[in-house]
């Protein structure tokens, strides 16, 4: 991880910076069979204050798996994770984060996300 992005504490990972082949890997990696591999590349990309990654994030609301859904509502409210970030989302990840904070099927992914848009109002 230390190579991949810079870090690997939570402080480490608050300054990360990544190369665009790796920004390009961790966005690939959503697609992964393997849910834990979405869920590390959502991790890791939730700590890269950089906007192209918000569209790839929002579309990880939709993964089968509770926990991956969970991660990606995260990353798309915690501005403490990427402090560089301006916390600004494009109206169809708003609109899917709202989605999932009302119907999720998961009462955990549904709080992450009623979190992320609280976030996102007290901002």
């Amino acid at each position: 991880m230390r190579c991949l992005v810079g870090g690997v504490t939570a402080t480490e990972l608050r300054t990360a910076r990544v190369s665009d082949a790796a920004f390009d890997s961790l966005v690939d990696g959503l697609s992964d069979p393997n849910p834990r591999v979405r869920w590390w590349c959502l991790q890791l990309l939730d700590h890269v204050p950089d906007h192209r990654a918000i569209g790839p994030i929002a579309t990880m609301l939709d993964d089968p798996v509770p926990r991956v859904r969970r991660n990606a509502a995260h990353a798309l409210g915690c501005a403490g994770c990427k402090p560089l970030w301006s916390g600004e989302l494009p109206a169809e990840a708003l609109a899917k984060l709202a989605a999932v904070a009302s119907a999720d099927p998961n009462p955990k992914v549904r709080a992450e996300a009623s979190l992320a848009l609280a976030r996102r109002r007290n901002a």
